[in-house]
């Protein structure tokens, strides 16, 4: 009777053990592969200090902040999709929608700054929700499903805004551009996003999400419904879309169809870089962050080297294939 009464109890110590030992290694994976992507921002930033004598002045750091948000923000939301074993190929026309939405209200509506913000950020969210639906609980392809979703996003942002033009709110380029004791506000967006990541990685759903992107069936079988943790990691995705629509709406002051659609390859190429899986399950947001601002910052090495700018998309390409040899050789060591 003793003896059989001690099994469970050493089997429960032993399950409890591997549960402990499995948890270690996500860390230790999702740290390091964000190693890679953090060398090659500081080869690129060394650049452009040489090649940019005042690049850590108030004045470019901010302007080159400005830049960066809309990146980091859209890398961010591509990098929630991609940690959770999809894709997102959406994200660009979505941009494309939110900025059509923002400039067309006011004249559209007679809407003011809250209302066509709140507008925008409804449109986005049910962007998420289709595309989630579409991908989590119809077991659609994301690859496909948001192919089509691209297009329907990009249609609807032609019909509001057949031609660039339009009028953003004032007030988020004025906020956009502002600077409080130093301190640019177009920071703003970006801290709020890693901050509400932070928050949730402290939550279930957050670790959910990794463990889904890592292995959905056996998530599913713990009782998790993974089809509902898709469908939150799109709306999540898609928020983060709606804060990079507003930075670049805020830029330009104006509306365009066809404004988002290079970020869509921007930011599978800044997720490439930051080290995360293309599989799901692997990989951290600092790397997203990293490969999103080695993007930006290429651009600037490009310009002031004297570059031709149509060398920019050959060294962006350099740098993906560079990351993805770090990958490799990471993989093959833990291994």
């Amino acid at each position: 009777m003793k003896i059989h009464l001690a099994e469970p109890m050493h089997r429960s110590q032993q399950r409890a053990l591997r549960q402990r030992r499995a948890r270690l290694p996500v860390g230790m994976t999702g740290a390091s592969s964000a190693l890679p992507a953090v060398v090659i921002l500081l080869i690129v930033v060394i650049l452009n200090a040489f090649l940019q004598p005042d690049f850590f002045s108030a004045d470019s750091l901010s302007s080159n902040l400005q830049n960066a948000a809309p990146v980091i923000l859209i890398c961010m939301a591509q990098a929630v999709v991609v940690l959770v074993g999809e894709l997102d190929l959406s994200v660009g026309a979505g941009i494309s929608l939110v900025n059509c939405v923002l400039a067309s209200a006011p004249a559209l509506a007679g809407w003011g700054t809250s209302a066509t913000c709140l507008a925008a950020l409804v449109a986005a969210l049910a962007a998420g929700v289709c595309n989630g639906l579409l991908v989590g609980y119809f077991k659609q392809s994301s690859l496909i499903a948001t192919f089509a979703t691209a297009a329907i996003w990009f249609g609807g942002a032609l019909v509001l805004m057949p031609q660039p033009g339009g009028t953003v709110p004032e007030v988020l380029g004025e906020w956009f551009s502002m600077r409080v004791a130093g301190f640019p506000l177009a920071a703003v967006p970006v801290l709020a996003a890693l901050a509400l990541w932070a928050m949730l990685q402290r939550h279930r759903f957050g670790r959910r999400l990794i463990a889904t992107g890592s292995s959905a069936d056996a998530v599913f079988k713990s009782g998790v419904d993974t089809r509902l943790v898709k469908l939150l990691a799109y709306v999540l995705a898609w928020l983060f879309v709606f804060g990079a629509a507003l930075c670049i709406s805020a830029e330009t002051a104006s509306g365009d169809a066809r404004l988002g659609l290079p970020y869509t390859l921007n930011s599978v190429a800044a997720v490439v870089i930051g080290g995360i899986s293309l599989a799901g399950g692997r990989g951290s947001m600092l790397g997203a962050v990293c490969g999103a601002l080695v993007l930006v910052l290429i651009g600037n090495v490009v310009y002031f080297a004297g570059i031709p700018s149509n060398y920019q998309e050959m060294f962006k390409g350099a740098v993906i294939v560079v990351a993805l040899s770090f990958t490799f050789i990471g993989a093959r060591r833990s291994t």
